[in-house]
């Protein structure tokens, strides 16, 4: 959202959030994510859930950009997407007594949190400095974070207690207000995928193939990333053990890294945007093997218990710029090898039943990820009990 937009919005709301003082409905729930334009993150996998399951409450989605918003409304129903851009969608809005979001608010103004409950499921594990903690906010933006975000929420989700801590001093927020509910877009995981009938409504016909790697690696605000970081890279040595491997692997960049990404497409290495999977984390158990470097992504992933391989190349030019919360070696459970070979050497490793790293990942798996199971149904209950609790007062 633009900072003029962002201007406009809070204006308008703190003018008409006056207009719905104590009428606020319960069982109207608004989610948003990304600057209230994403269909994404764990608000849409929650989102979906209370469409479908929970059907004494009426859900509505902030989606902003006019095309978006018909496209989706097309595929689910016109009448749950909503916009915050005019005199009515933020009255819709304000008139909700619960708001989900996953990043941002779905409408900016100070005191919104009187009279509704504004739940910040987050879109990740902070192995990062994120938010307050992150050095590179400076002290305007850090007054306004702290007037718009940390005072509205009734609470932060995250999936581990080691975390709690952590999520508060991001948010300056009190411990109280961080809850270990998990986040609704793992529940995927935890369901029955067709893997091949997934991968087919993407990319078509594939070639035969025995595992799948996703390598997913972290954009960089300083420079782009550089894939397959080997002095001894070559294309046609990587495509042949591929092919002899039978593996396919598909590389998830930033969407504006696609031009860097082609030169190393082929047959056996497919391009997984956002163009083909806004959102990939509820399919994750879908491929064999996940590369990365510090994306917590990875820590989706070891819910599956698949391995996992790592490429911190420019670790200290990384860690110097962002800073990490933990420190990376002791969470990151898996091999970080620098050729190539290494590199080949490490899939086949991983693949085989004994894999070397199965019991360290079991630890860091129970150090971050102490919800294993599916959670979209027992945040609801959660939310619904401080409901029925605040109506008998």
């Amino acid at each position: 959202m633009g900072e003029m937009r962002k201007l406009k919005c809070l204006l308008m709301t703190q003018v008409l959030k006056h207009m719905v003082r104590g009428k606020t409905d319960p069982y109207t729930w608004i989610f948003s994510s990304v600057d209230n334009c994403y269909y994404n993150y764990n608000s849409r996998y929650l989102f979906e859930y209370v469409k479908e399951h929970i059907p004494e409450v009426t859900p509505y989605f902030v989606i902003n950009n006019p095309e978006r918003r018909q496209k989706l409304s097309e595929e689910y129903g016109e009448k749950y997407f909503i916009e915050t851009e005019s005199i009515e969608g933020v009255l819709k809005v304000l008139e909700a007594g619960v708001w989900f979001t996953s990043a941002g608010l779905p409408v900016y103004g100070i005191g919104l949190e009187k009279g509704r409950l504004i739940i910040n499921l987050w879109h990740g594990v902070p192995l990062k400095k994120i938010a307050l903690l992150d050095p590179n906010l400076g002290r305007t933006a850090r007054l306004y974070f702290r007037m718009i975000f940390s005072k509205n929420y009734s609470c932060i989700l995250t999936t581990s207690s080691i975390l709690v801590p952590v999520m508060a001093r991001s948010f300056d927020v009190p411990e109280s207000k961080v809850k270990i509910w998990g986040q609704p877009r793992n529940d995927g995981l935890f369901r029955r995928l067709d893997r091949t009938v997934w991968l087919r409504e993407i990319f078509g016909e594939l070639p035969k193939y025995q595992k799948t790697i996703l390598y997913a690696p972290t954009f960089r605000d300083y420079n782009g990333v550089k894939l397959f970081p080997f002095e001894d890279y070559e294309y046609e040595k990587l495509q042949d053990f591929l092919e002899q491997e039978k593996i396919i692997l598909f590389l998830r960049t930033h969407i504006s890294e696609k031009e860097e990404v082609n030169r190393y497409l082929g047959e056996r290495i497919r391009y997984l945007g956002n163009e083909q999977a806004e959102d990939v984390t509820g399919f994750l158990n879908a491929f064999d093997c996940l590369v990365t470097d510090y994306s917590s992504i990875y820590v989706d992933y070891l819910l599956t218990d698949h391995p996992i391989i790592f490429l911190p190349y420019d670790r200290d030019a990384y860690l110097d710029e962002r800073g990490m919360n933990f420190d990376y070696d002791d969470v990151t459970p898996g091999p970080k090898p620098e050729t190539m070979e290494e590199f080949f050497e490490c899939i086949k490793e991983g693949l085989k039943e004994n894999d070397p790293w199965k019991k360290e990942r079991g630890r860091v798996n129970a150090l971050l990820n102490e919800v294993r199971e599916p959670c979209c149904g027992s945040i609801c209950r959660r939310v619904l009990k401080r409901i029925k609790k605040q109506e008998e007062k």
